[in-house]
């Protein structure tokens, strides 16, 4: 069977008639601009959309918005934006709960050496080098003395939160017993889920500190947060994964105790 040539459907004869008329209507506008306004069809431009600006038959350049660039706060500008109290809160808290991260990290890394569990060697040694990284970057950082204060008010607040850092481990234990069941070597997976938790509360807490100084200044302003924390939380999530917590009202209230005692010391600071 022969199909007839595209050319003797109807609708292309009609299409065709169309394009002659709208190319015999460019001619006469383009004709007419040239007459009544002595365009130079040399100058008619046109930019793609995509460009920032784009030049119209008018003349007239319509620039493209820009995007609102962020900005980034010195550590005097960040606690001088805020009172105080305020800003020592929006500084440490976050500070004093990476603490809690390296207390369970510790206890993650000694619980996989002391049973001997090579299948976790690889996770355990790229985690405590990243726990060198951070202290030695803090000792760097911080003048001798300031850096020795500063163990000394880690020290403080982990005794401090002991008898809750304990609970909170058998609260993880019994949401793992829940939802997946007895588990050999449970502990492991109980610390992963923990510091998981943990990191999470750092990552939204910034994200709220973020949203204030952009209300402050009347411009976006991001903190980038801690590369290191975002490595631990890479390795940890390997290990959380095969039995892992959803979170609920008993994993956040464990993490938000640890946060109240944190604001409690900074209090007892001013």
């Amino acid at each position: 069977m022969k199909y007839p040539k595209i050319s003797n459907y109807p609708s292309f004869d009609m299409l065709s008639g169309y394009q002659g008329q709208m190319a015999e209507l460019d001619s006469i506008r383009v004709r007419e601009m040239m007459q009544n306004q002595e365009l130079n069809i040399d100058k008619i431009q046109f930019t793609p959309p995509h460009l920032k600006s784009t030049t119209l038959f008018t003349g007239i350049q319509v620039k493209q918005r820009e995007p609102m660039q962020e900005r980034d706060l010195s550590t005097e500008e960040f606690l001088n934006l805020f009172e105080r109290k305020e800003s020592l809160k929006m500084a440490y808290i976050p500070h004093f709960i990476t603490q809690c991260v390296v207390y369970y990290l510790d206890l993650l890394v000694a619980y996989a050496r002391d049973n001997r569990l090579s299948e976790y060697k690889k996770q355990t040694r790229r985690l405590k080098e990243i726990r060198k990284e951070y202290m030695d970057s803090l000792e760097k950082e911080m003048p001798p003395k300031v850096f020795q204060k500063f163990l000394a008010q880690r020290d403080e607040y982990l005794e401090s939160c002991g008898g809750n850092l304990t609970l909170m481990f058998f609260t993880f234990g019994n949401q793992i017993l829940k939802y997946h069941g007895r588990v050999k070597h449970e502990s492991i997976f109980c610390y992963a889920n923990i510091i998981i938790a943990f990191i999470d509360y750092v990552e939204d807490f910034d994200r709220q500190v973020n949203k204030r100084i952009a209300e402050k200044l009347g411009m976006p302003c991001r903190n980038h947060g801690d590369a290191r924390l975002t490595a631990i939380k890479s390795v940890c999530m390997g290990i959380k994964n095969q039995y892992p917590i959803e979170p609920n009202d008993q994993t956040k209230l464990c993490v938000s105790v640890m946060a109240n005692k944190a604001s409690a010391m900074i209090n007892a600071m001013l």
